[in-house]
């Protein structure tokens, strides 16, 4: 796939939004700043040829999922955000990891209690792939208009979950740095653990950390940071303080809220990262 072009990307009406032709994804660019905002794992849709051979059901997948992750994104102006449940496919692994055919490859839980046929995985893998080369299409974009691109990608993290091992109180907001050059992008680093530490959220005390409850050593990082070294991945975690884990209730001032907060903080922090004429 390539990248959807305009001859002034900078105009406000030259916003592109679209769904990708294999229905894995939805975005909306304007190529106006350095990055893209990302929500890998809000989908929750199941193809229905997949469907009949599903072991868990809806809420099971929700739990799983990053639910509402796609709406703190959506109002900025690079965006894209899965459509597909990471049930389907995981973008955040490895191509031949991406599959939960197996209870080992989703956190012990049977997926299916019968396996799709391989032209269903193929499927699959095919849109994961079309993922991949369309966010590099769009990355390559923005190399060549600012000489770097910051990848904001965006999670979610059950709160139970980290709890039950033995952290007792997991942070709001968590970085994971483990596969950054610290090097080069110590300084952007740095103003993104500030910048997190602004939200204001309702009736919830902001904590930021840095790798306690992830480290950021997942496939979406690795693969976008080996592509070229003016490109900066920061896997941010948000905690389901936004929202009922177990039921999937979304609470809307909070997640409101979280969504303000990330776009002040990314359109803060990106003006403040270098340029082809002005680096760190």
């Amino acid at each position: 796939m390539s990248t959807p072009k305009n001859s002034n990307p900078r105009q406000p009406e030259s916003i592109i939004q679209e769904t990708d032709p294999l229905k894995g994804f939805a975005y909306h660019l304007d190529f106006s700043l350095p990055f893209i905002a990302t929500a890998i794992h809000a989908g929750h849709r199941v193809r229905k040829e997949l469907q009949p051979f599903m072991a868990i059901d809806s809420d099971q997948r929700r739990f799983e999922e990053d639910t509402g992750t796609d709406l703190m994104i959506k109002d900025l102006g690079n965006a894209v955000w899965a459509l597909e449940s990471r049930s389907v496919y995981d973008i955040n692994r490895s191509r031949e990891m991406a599959l939960p055919l197996t209870p080992e490859r989703f956190w012990g839980i049977q997926v299916y209690k019968s396996l799709p046929s391989p032209e269903m995985n193929q499927k699959s893998l095919e849109n994961y792939e079309s993922f991949y080369r369309f966010m590099e299409a769009c990355i390559a974009t923005l190399l060549d208009q600012f000489g770097f691109c910051i990848i904001y990608d965006i999670h979610s993290y059950n709160i139970s979950r980290q709890k039950k091992k033995g952290i007792v109180s997991p942070p709001v907001f968590n970085l994971g740095t483990a596969l950054l050059d610290k090097s080069k992008w110590g300084k952007a680093i740095e103003l993104w653990l500030k910048q997190l530490g602004t939200i204001s959220l309702p009736g919830i005390k902001t904590s930021v950390a840095e790798n306690y409850v992830f480290s950021g050593k997942a496939e979406f990082c690795r693969r976008l940071c080996r592509l070229d070294d003016r490109i900066l991945v920061l896997p941010t975690e948000v905690s389901k303080v936004y929202m009922d884990e177990m039921t999937g209730q979304v609470y809307p001032d909070v997640i409101q809220a979280i969504a303000k907060g990330l776009k002040a903080a990314i359109l803060s922090h990106v003006k403040l990262l270098p340029n082809k004429e002005n680096h760190f």
